[in-house]
């Protein structure tokens, strides 16, 4: 997909952050402009604006040219016809 310039600056950049409220310690996330990452940001439980933003885990495996190359698990997936890995992309062991 090909975006000009006009277009990138009236939509930017969003992202999820997750943050984490100070005063009831609920978690939460918010579909944000990268440049309001730190921002104030409201708890939808109590109302608060005492939170802060969260650093978050997450794994990404593309199945591909390179990836075979460099990871011989995906690369025995694929051979067996099991390339999501299950029904959780395999961390529990069912695929």
């Amino acid at each position: 997909m090909i975006f000009s310039n006009n277009l990138y600056r009236e939509v930017g950049y969003m992202a999820l952050y997750e943050y984490k409220c100070a005063d009831c310690e609920d978690r939460f996330d918010l579909m944000r402009s990268m440049s309001a990452a730190d921002d104030p940001a409201e708890c939808p439980e109590c109302g608060s604006v005492e939170s802060r933003r969260l650093i978050s885990n997450f794994a990404s495996i593309t199945p591909g040219a390179s990836t075979l190359n460099t990871n011989p698990m995906m690369d025995a997936r694929i051979a067996s016809g099991n390339a999501a890995g299950g029904c959780c992309g395999g961390g529990c062991g069912c695929g």
